[in-house]
Parts: C-alpha cells; sequence; structure tokens
C-alpha cells in the first residue's frame, strides 16, 4: 500500500466524456465513445467485469495487491461514475447509458407511494415492493440499448425488481463462486453474445463492514485473481474490460444526526448517507435551506437550482426523476456521513462508505487487458 494520500476534491460526472454512460452505447450501439477504441468496437464480443466498489484511487493505492490492474491503469486515465456515487444509481446508468436524470433511479432510496424504497432489495415500507412498484416503470430506459448481452451475476439476484430494473432484456446467468463465474462468462462467449456483462460484488460487501482494512485487501488480491483468471480462460481475440460502479471513502465516525430545526421544516428525505436529500414541506423550500447553513463547514449544502445547473444528474432530469428528489442536498465533504431521525439504522455500522462527490468516490478504472 502506498503512501498516496486521500484525494477528497470535489468531482462531478463527466457525461458526453470519460464517464460510465459512455460504456454500453459504444460497445452495442457504435455510438462514439472516449472509452471505446475502434479494436474494442470492432470486436465481435466484448466481456466487462464490473467489480463492485473499485475505486481508481483505492486501485492505486493498493497496487502490490493487484498489480496487473495497477499496471494497466498506468496507461488508462480514470473514468467517472454519475451522481449519487451508489450502486443502484450507478449499475443502472452503466448498462442503459443513461444519466440518473433519465432513468429516474436517482438513488440508494427513492420515495414511491409506498413509502421510501430501497432501490437494491426493493422493499418499501416493509414489504416486497415488486408488485406495487414495478421496475419497468420506475426505471422506464431499456438497458443495453435493447440489444443481446448476457449478464452473469449472482444467482440470488435472478428475480429481484432491482434485477429487473437495469438487467432486463439480458440473458441472466447466475453463479455460486467465481469458478462458475468464469465458466458462464466463458459459455456466453461462446455463444456469441457482443456484450457478456459480468458482476462481483465482494469487495464492495467487504469494505462496507470492515473498512479498507486486510479484509478488504485480501478480497483486492481476490479480484486481481479473478480478473487474470477470467482473461486467461478467454480467446485473445476478445477484449476484457474491468471496470466499477463507484469507489469508497472510510468513515469512522458515527454519522451526524440531522437537528431537529432542520428536520422540523421536512416532509420526508431520500438518497443516502453521502447525498442527503430534504425534501421541503410546502412554502419551506428557502428557510430549509437557510436552516441546513450550519452544515457548510462539513457539507456542501445544494438546492435544488443548484444540482441542475450544475448537471449532477445528467443532461436533462424528467418529471419523475424531479419528484424524487428534494429540494436541497447535503454532500459530506470529508469522511462523514448523515443520518436521519426515522431512519433505519444497519445493526453493525457500515465503515466503507460512497454516494458522495469525492474522487475517492466518483473515479473508477476503465481497463483493458
Amino acid at each position: 500500500m502506498t503512501a498516496e494520500p486521500l484525494s477528497l476534491e470535489r468531482t462531478l460526472p463527466s457525461y458526453g466524456g470519460r464517464c460510465i454512460t459512455e460504456m454500453v452505447p459504444g460497445i452495442l450501439a457504435g455510438v462514439d465513445s472516449a472509452l471505446i477504441d475502434d479494436a474494442v468496437s470492432a470486436a465481435s464480443t466484448v466481456v466487462v467485469l464490473v467489480v463492485d466498489g473499485l475505486g481508481w484511487h483505492q486501485l492505486r493505492r493498493h497496487r502490490t495487491l493487484a498489480p496487473s490492474l495497477a499496471a494497466a491503469s498506468d496507461t488508462s486515465a480514470p473514468v467517472t461514475t454519475v451522481a449519487p456515487s451508489t450502486t443502484a444509481t450507478a449499475l443502472t446508468s452503466l448498462t442503459t447509458g443513461a444519466a440518473p436524470g433519465e432513468h429516474g433511479l436517482v438513488g440508494y432510496r427513492v420515495p414511491t407511494r409506498l413509502g421510501l424504497l430501497n432501490t437494491l432489495r426493493w422493499r418499501a415500507g416493509g414489504q416486497d415492493a415488486r408488485a406495487a412498484v414495478p421496475a419497468a416503470e420506475l426505471q422506464p430506459v431499456v438497458p443495453f440499448c435493447g440489444r443481446s448481452a448476457a449478464v452473469v451475476t449472482r444467482a440470488e439476484f435472478r428475480h429481484s425488481g432491482f434485477t429487473t430494473a437495469h438487467l432486463r432484456g439480458g440473458t441472466f446467468c447466475g453463479w455460486s463462486d467465481p469458478g462458475d463465474l468464469i465458466e458462464s462468462v466463458r459459455d456466453a462467449v461462446g455463444q456469441r453474445y457482443p456484450l457478456v456483462l459480468a458482476y462481483y460484488d465482494s469487495l464492495d460487501k467487504t469494505a462496507h463492514e470492515f473498512g479498507l482494512g486486510p479484509e478488504y485487501r485480501t478480497v483486492l488480491a481476490a479480484v486481481e485473481q479473478l480478473a487474470g483468471a477470467l482473461r486467461a480462460a478467454l480467446p485473445a481475440e476478445v477484449p476484457l474490460a474491468v471496470t466499477a460502479d463507484h469507489g469508497l471513502v472510510e468513515i469512522l465516525e458515527p454519522p451526524v444526526m440531522v437537528e431537529p430545526d432542520v428536520v422540523a421544516l421536512t416532509s420526508g428525505w431520500s438518497g443516502e448517507a453521502r447525498m442527503l436529500w430534504l425534501h421541503a414541506r410546502p412554502g419551506t423550500a428557502a428557510d430549509l435551506v437557510d436552516a441546513c447553513g450550519s452544515y457548510e463547514s462539513i457539507a456542501e449544502v445544494a438546492p435544488f437550482s443548484q444540482v441542475l445547473d450544475e448537471r449532477w444528474l445528467g443532461h436533462h432530469v424528467t418529471a419523475p426523476a424531479r419528484r424524487r428528489l428534494g429540494d436541497v442536498v447535503l454532500v459530506p465533504r470529508a469522511l462523514s456521513a448523515f443520518t436521519m431521525p426515522d431512519e433505519d439504522l444497519p445493526h453493525h455500522p457500515l465503515i466503507g462508505r460512497h454516494g458522495g462527490l469525492t474522487a475517492e468516490e466518483m473515479l473508477v478504472p476503465f481497463l483493458l487487458l
């Protein structure tokens, strides 16, 4: 591990440039893309390994644990994820090529008629929301540009609402261990799918529970082995790209509880701990922005108008997406997080976090092996 300092500078998505939104359109639809070179676009099949939580800076900082991936990063530049830098939003942008303001899956938790929807588990109000909140209505953009693709992910995700939201139309191939993942990818390549998308989530899960310590480093070394084994299993003419949905920061302090005088001005909240949307009561939006000024020493306090003007969510925000967003958003600048009094907190505090706008969270690799 190198002594490279944390990169906490504010980083916005590069929509239309080196951004994860450019990958699938460049591979499947022949769209000019800053990510996809001529050799990759000319290939009949491309394999993409998405490693959940593999941030650019974390990879560079731990290069001795992932030497081949780090060496590939020496000859490439990082790409940005989307805002918020959270799994549900970013994976949907990756598979659809659409910015969050267009696909509408604008955070880890979004308001629905059942209450706040946990978009990864597709649960709201303590119940399964697949029937009451159809995934194809909440997220209407067709994944994979409507083209043929194989998706190799954990078998237990097959029938989830989030799978429907961001992977529908793809041929589902479930895996239960990394060996299955490699075999499923090889089979899909043999069936000549133009895109084979493989997803590995253990790095992110480990970071959430243990932070970026020894457990994380063990899994990162396993990612290096997985990528190498996958490359060796593929024909030489099949490009293999390794990318991610977001990076991570380590939060060791308890989350900051939003103060009662601020909560009193809200009708609800949404989003996540590092990009928390507050929804104002009617007629109180300006007052809510002012009240949140007390957090400016630790967070960016951005009204919706600023988010729109700076295109955090893309060049266009649809009306349904706008209804899911609040009036002001709190984005920690450093290593902190927010929580609300009525939030259902996990039994064990999350250490590895993401969702914010620091370079640690926003920059990810796009590596050709």
